[in-house]
Formats: C-alpha cells, structure tokens, sequence
C-alpha cells in the first residue's frame, strides 16, 4: 500500500461498521431477494425464512443505534421541535423494514390460521396470491436496494458514495436468494420441486455481480484517495482475503463451477451453500474495505 493510503483512517476503526452491520446487509439483501424470487418459486419455505431473515435484519439495525431505548423519546422530541428529518435514509429504512417485517408477519398468520383444521382457506388463498407475492417481491427489493443507498449516504466513505454499490446488493442478494432455492431444492425441501430454469438464472445473476463488482472496483480505483486506498484493500491489502477467497471464490466461481455437475445433489447443494456464505463475504469486504477520505487532499 502507498504510503498515503497507510495515513488514511479506516472506518471500522471509528465508525464501527462492521460484522454487525455486515449481517444486516445480509439478512436484508437474503430476504428481499428471496421475497422476489419467490414471485415465481410459491414456496411457503422460502416466504418463512425470509420473514426470519427480515426481522433479523431489522432488529441488527436497530441494535446498532446507540441509546435504543432513548430512541422513542429523541424521535417525539425531534417532532415537537420540527427538527425530524423525513427525507432521512435512515428513517425512510426504517420506515421501509417495518412495512416488510409487518407484512410477512400478518401473512404469515393468515396462512397458519388458514392451514389449522377448521381455518378459511380464503385465508390461504390471499396470503399466497399472486398480487400479494408482487407486493412482497417490490417491499423485498426496495428493502435490498435501500441497504445499498443507507452505505452511499455515508459521509466521508467515497468507496461506498457511488450509485453501483445498491446495484451490487441486489444481485448479490439475489445470487443468495437463488443460492436458497438451489439448497431447498436438493435437498427435497422445496415445495415446487426443482424448477428447470434456476440453473440458467444462477448462471446469468453471478456473471452479472461479477460484471457490477469490476465496475465497483474500477469506479473506486481511479477515484479519490480514500476510494483508491479501499479498492487497493479489496484487491491486496487487509480486505483481501475475505474479498477473493468468500465474495469471488465462494459467492460466484464455486457456484458457477457446481452448475457442470448439476447431476450431482451434493454438488448443487455445495453450490448454493457457497452463494449464501459469499454474499455475506461481500458485504463484509466492502464494509471493511471502507477509509475515510483525508480532510485535505
């Protein structure tokens, strides 16, 4: 690394935005993606751990605000005093993640109280009808794209102030969502069975990541100082390791890889395993990757 960049100031070490901010972009971006392709898998699986999936995330998120029980209190202080701030991405986050953990929640007893012996299974069939499936699919994306804004919001971080790094999530999340479906699959779990055309769509959504993570990696390459001292991270310094080994080697080649042996269950598996755990490797990297720009430069 330059010298320079040895100067620069990661934010980890202030800003502590680490594992558990990483497992919140995970479990967001999982379950969002998950609620999306689930449009077209109609599994009751996929709907329950994205639910899970989702609550998680919410509650990481809001376990990573300092003073969370104050926090009621500040918001109705901030409201009195015409000083909340509406247009904030954390608040329209927020706001965001309720709306989708409220949703599968409510749905989710819909389907149990329509499954019961006894229960309406008009229940069941507004549940997991085609217009609340979209909706979910919408809440889940917007959900996984928002993730991606909250980090471009982030002052003084220009590794993750560029528009490309809400597109990464959403492949990335959906590279993880389709890595579910291909574990559930073959492993006998998935309702539907295992649908023809999910081989095809994995293959296509890890070249895409692929193609968004090089367009991440040059847009930070010939930037700003702090933005170069984070690729060089990424591609050689501390973040390195959890980038090639977990996001590249785990996340897209293994999986591409286990799609030549598809005959294989345990392959499949192997493969969607790998998407799951490298989605997470990503966020973690690029998390971890983040310097601060110097004041002056």
């Amino acid at each position: 690394m330059t010298p320079e960049y040895m100067e620069l100031t990661a934010q980890a070490a202030t800003s502590h935005w680490a594992w558990t901010i990483a497992f919140f972009l995970w479990f967001v971006g999982l379950s969002g993606m998950a609620l999306f392709l689930n449009i077209w898998l109609r599994s009751r699986r996929v709907f329950a751990i994205s639910g899970i999936a989702a609550i998680a995330g919410t509650l990481l998120v809001l376990s990573h605000l300092g003073r969370l029980l104050n926090l009621p209190f500040a918001a109705f202080h901030a409201l009195a005093n015409w000083s909340f701030n509406f247009t904030s991405w954390m608040f329209i986050g927020i706001c965001l993640l309720a709306v989708l953990c409220i949703a599968v929640v409510v749905e989710g007893l819909m389907i149990w109280l329509g499954s019961r012996e006894g229960g309406s299974r008009v229940l069941v069939d507004i549940a997991e009808g085609v217009m609340v499936r979209w909706l979910n699919g919408i809440l889940g994306v917007a959900a996984t794209a928002y993730s991606g804004f909250l980090l471009t919001q982030a002052a003084g971080v220009p590794l993750w102030n560029t528009a490309v790094l809400p597109v990464l999530w959403i492949f990335s999340g959906l590279g993880c969502a389709v890595g579910l479906a291909e574990l559930l699959a073959a492993s006998g779990k998935l309702e539907t069975g295992h649908p023809s055309w999910l081989g095809g769509t994995a293959w296509g959504v890890h070249l895409g990541e692929a193609f968004v993570i090089f367009a991440f990696i040059q847009s930070a390459w010939t930037g700003t100082p702090g933005a170069a001292a984070g690729a060089e991270s990424l591609l050689m310094g501390g973040a390195s390791l959890i980038f090639w080994a977990g996001a590249i080697g785990l996340g897209i080649v293994m999986p591409i890889l286990c799609t030549f042996l598809k005959e294989h269950r345990s392959m499949v598996m192997l493969g969607g395993l790998c998407s799951i755990i490298g989605a997470l490797a990503l966020r973690a990297s690029v998390l971890f990757a983040g310097y601060f720009d110097p004041v002056i430069w």
